[in-house]
């Protein structure tokens, strides 16, 4: 959780897992990094905790090497723990979290905090402060004290719980990931202006994580599920600015590049004068919009971050860019986190970030609506089965999400692209629908997870008609976009992702497979209803936008 330096510090977190992407690291090794900087660990425990001192004692020394194994990667913090004077048996809080400013950026103690729960795994933590400068991972509950040697099933998730979260409590505690990182793992783009953006961090192709696989393995950002010790340990390492904050000495505040530039340019690289930015603040829930201006004759616009509050505030650390000439959008929007100024000045050493939009030569826009005849939902045979058991090819509307016996609704949507000119080359495609009334018990986008969009090039079932098989039919591309969850006039959009592009079928049908990522197991009827090809003035919609050689 991200601490406030500044005052009293008293905010708990639940870290939430997800799975890890492995990816390789862009900080310095250790053997170019600075000379060690050595921190003493002091552990303040819960007595229910330790039933055998000397045993707790040993356990905890395999802790901080580990610990001190994923620090070594790249970073110059170790930590050295004296089992003489290192373990302290407490159950109240060790700590003040009321020091003043400025506070010690080297030589302070880092003490662990951390309680007895009787919840199944480990859980909780932020980062605080004692009057005496010592850095605090506080607020952490532990079901136990593990032995690392000896671990086996759950024992090993619950122990990358604890140290996952001692690792981003003590980045904190040396002011690094201030808003927190995972606070844009899933944000929906509220502006109402086309084109619509999400970003998913679960999503390979995600518009915004998909250029920052280093932060993947983040502590900051995730926890690392692992079948082993020896895996976690090998999957783990701080990202490229992360490690370069913590190299640093930023206890008492991280200066930020509060200021930045957008650049447009024409399928030349010229630069495109009078283009019209618009920048939305998207920390909190609602947006705002915050510049709507034109670029100069160099095709840039200088921008302040803006907004209310500290840049690193959860409310104001993340921008959503667009930019259009004569309200046509010029190129996919951007998203923009403190983060990536953080990163331009940190870790690479700018004075400046710009922000480059290219818009696409001579492009063309070309929109097909779904078949009647052809598309349709599809209803689970059995939960969890992944077979078709019910298909209804006529209706004006479309389900998604389940019914009371937790079967799945996957519709498919069948679009004639083959008067597109055989060398068009597509450049982005948007595929939309739009709902039908209100929901139909709980609505799936908030508990179902992402309404995920398979394509195939051609039929799924090698037939244009829908059939049963279409529910699991091989796609050309499995996860080819996924749907903003916030609608536009009741119109939901969803970018199909780059590696897809190539799939639009110019010779004859491009068909999609929507459906929601998960099931809700609650035994009621949850789905939402879409208008299908029957319904002429609001059927599915295929925008391609594509330019010719």
């Amino acid at each position: 959780m991200a601490p406030n330096f500044f005052s009293k510090i008293a905010i708990f977190v639940l870290i939430l897992g997800l799975f890890a992407i492995p990816a390789p690291a862009l900080a310095a090794s250790r053997a170019e990094l600075a000379p060690t900087n050595t921190h003493i660990v002091k552990f303040y425990l819960d007595p229910a905790l330790v039933t055998d001192p000397e045993a707790v004692k040993l356990s905890l020394s395999k802790y901080v090497a580990d610990m001190n194994t994923i620090l070594a990667k790249n970073t110059n913090r170790q930590l050295a723990f004296d089992p003489a004077t290192g373990l302290i048996l407490t159950a109240s809080k060790p700590h003040t979290d009321s020091a003043r400013l400025p506070l010690p950026t080297e030589g302070f103690e880092i003490w662990v905090n951390a309680r007895s729960t009787d919840r199944p795994f480990s859980h909780g933590g932020y980062a605080g402060v004692d009057i005496s400068g010592a850095g605090v991972l506080a607020g952490l509950n532990w079901t136990r004290v593990y032995n690392p040697d000896a671990l086996s099933g759950d024992a090993v998730k619950d122990y990358s719980f604890q140290l996952n979260n001692m690792l981003h409590e003590l980045a904190h505690v040396f002011g690094a990931g201030i808003g927190e990182y995972y606070s844009l793992a899933s944000v929906s783009d509220t502006t109402g202006v086309e084109p619509l953006l999400d970003i998913n961090l679960t999503d390979p192709a995600d518009a915004y994580w998909s250029d920052k696989p280093d932060f993947k393995t983040d502590p900051l950002l995730r926890i690392t599920y692992s079948v082993s010790r020896a895996d976690y340990l090998a999957a783990v390492q701080y990202s490229a600015l992360t490690a370069t904050v913590l190299n640093g000495s930023y206890r008492n505040g991280l200066p930020s590049l509060e200021r930045y530039t957008v650049q447009v340019l024409d399928e030349n690289d010229q630069p495109v004068a009078g283009a019209n930015v618009k920048v939305w603040n998207m920390g909190s829930e609602t947006s705002q919009l915050l510049n709507d201006i034109l670029t100069d004759e160099n095709g840039l616009v200088e921008l302040e971050w803006g907004g209310i509050g500290h840049a690193h505030n959860n409310d104001n650390l993340l921008r959503l860019i667009k930019v259009y000439q004569d309200g046509v959008s010029l190129a996919q929007p951007r998203y923009l986190s403190i983060f990536d100024l953080d990163m331009a000045k940190f870790a690479l050493g700018s004075a400046a970030h710009t922000v480059t939009f290219k818009s696409s030569p001579s492009a063309k826009v070309a929109i097909f609506t779904s078949a009647a005849a052809y598309d349709g939902f599809i209803l689970e045979k059995n939960a969890k089965s992944n077979m078709g058991g019910s298909l209804n090819a006529k209706a004006a509307t479309l389900r998604l999400g389940d019914d009371a016996l937790n079967r799945q609704y996957k519709a498919i949507l069948s679009f004639d692209t083959s008067s597109l000119p055989d060398d068009a080359i597509v450049t982005a495609v948007t595929l939309k629908i739009k709902q039908s009334g209100a929901p139909v018990g709980k609505n799936p986008f908030s508990t179902m997870g992402s309404l995920s969009v398979g394509l195939r090039s051609g039929a799924f079932g090698n037939a244009n008609t829908l059939a049963l098989k279409d529910f699991n039919a091989p796609a050309s591309i499995n996860q080819a976009g996924t749907f903003a969850k916030t609608p536009a006039d009741n119109w939901y959009s969803a970018a199909i992702a780059e590696n897809g592009l190539e799939s639009i079928n110019a010779a004859g049908v491009t068909q999609f497979r929507l459906s929601f990522t998960r099931a809700d197991n609650n035994l009621r009827a949850d789905y939402l209803n879409f208008f299908s090809g029957n319904n002429a003035g609001n059927a599915p919609q295929l925008e391609i936008i594509y330019i010719l050689p």
